[in-house]
């Protein structure tokens, strides 16, 4: 069931153990498929690799979301938000609005399309972002 309590609850355990680098908590909520696409390079990353990326990023880069808009589907949610970041060698995002489609099955997450408009991040190695 995806009513907006049981959605803004698993949304905030995911967003909360991203912005930590919680991998133990990620890989609980996420489904054993779960895949994540990225618009920005059409193509994306399976469970393991995601796991990897996110603790590499998320463990070496400060990130903060606002302006958070979720609204439930029956399949899972939509998130709109935009995003905040402070990394090393002096990167630093502001604002860049974002997009996420959440998939999700069995209360995990199976599936993230995350849309963004990567003209806007400089400073961001897109090719991790993707297998292969």
């Amino acid at each position: 069931m995806n009513d907006a309590s049981s959605v803004d609850d698993l949304a905030d355990r995911f967003g909360e153990a991203l912005t930590g680098a919680d991998m133990e908590t990620l890989d609980q909520l996420f489904a054993p498929d779960f895949s994540i696409y990225y618009n920005f390079s059409d193509g994306g990353l399976d469970r393991a690799q995601a796991l990897e990326f996110f603790s590499n990023y998320f463990g070496n880069v400060s990130v903060r979301f606002s302006d958070i808009s979720r609204s439930p589907t029956p399949t899972g949610w939509v998130q709109e938000h935009r995003v905040d970041a402070d990394g090393p060698d002096g990167f630093r995002l502001r604002g860049l609005p974002a997009c996420l489609v959440v998939t999700t099955r069995d209360g995990q997450i199976a599936r993230i399309a995350e849309y963004l408009d990567s003209k806007q991040v400089e400073g961001i190695d897109l090719t991790q972002l993707t297998a292969g």
